[in-house]
C-alpha cells in the first residue's frame, strides 16, 4: 500500500511565484504615478494657500486703502516659495457684470463701487507643463 504525499508539485510553487510576481510588478509600475499625484496635490494645495494669504492681505485693507494695481512677483521671488509666480491685480468693477471700469467715476451715480481683486498663481507641474489656479474676490465700501 502506498501513501499519499500532501503538499505542493513544483509546477503549483513555479505558477504561484509568476503570479504574485506579475501582481508586484504591476504594483511597482504604479508607484512613480502615486508619487507624481502626490506631489501635484501638495504643490496645488501650497498655491492655494498662497493666493489666500494674498487674499486676507488685501481684503483687510478698507476700500479707500485698496489702490488700483497690477503687480507681479515672478519665479523665485516669493519669499520661501521660489517655484511659484504671483500676479495680483485689483481694478474697479462694474457691478452687473464685474468687467474692470474706470475709477474716475461719479460716486453719485454709483453708490455702492466695488473693486475686484484677482490672484493668479502658477507653478511647474510634475506631470510637465504650467499649472495656474485663480482666487477672485470683491470689495466693496463699508
Amino acid at each position: 500500500m502506498t501513501q499519499k504525499q500532501a503538499g505542493f508539485t513544483l509546477i503549483e510553487i513555479i505558477i504561484t511565484t509568476a503570479i504574485l510576481a506579475v501582481g508586484i510588478v504591476a504594483i511597482m509600475g504604479m508607484l512613480p504615478l502615486g508619487i507624481k499625484i502626490t506631489g501635484f496635490s501638495q504643490m496645488t494645495t501650497t498655491a492655494a494657500y498662497l493666493s489666500q494669504a494674498k487674499m486676507e492681505e488685501l481684503a483687510s485693507l478698507s476700500y479707500s486703502d485698496l489702490a488700483v494695481s497690477n503687480n507681479t512677483e515672478d519665479y523665485g521671488t516669493i519669499s520661501g516659495f521660489q517655484g511659484y509666480k504671483r500676479i495680483t491685480s485689483v481694478d474697479c468693477a462694474n457691478a452687473v457684470d464685474l468687467s474692470a471700469v474706470s475709477c474716475d467715476y461719479d460716486p453719485t451715480s454709483d453708490p455702492d463701487p466695488m473693486k475686484k481683486i484677482k490672484i493668479e498663481i502658477f507653478w511647474h507641474s510634475s506631470f510637465g507643463g504650467e499649472e495656474s489656479i485663480n482666487l477672485i474676490s470683491i470689495v466693496s465700501r463699508r
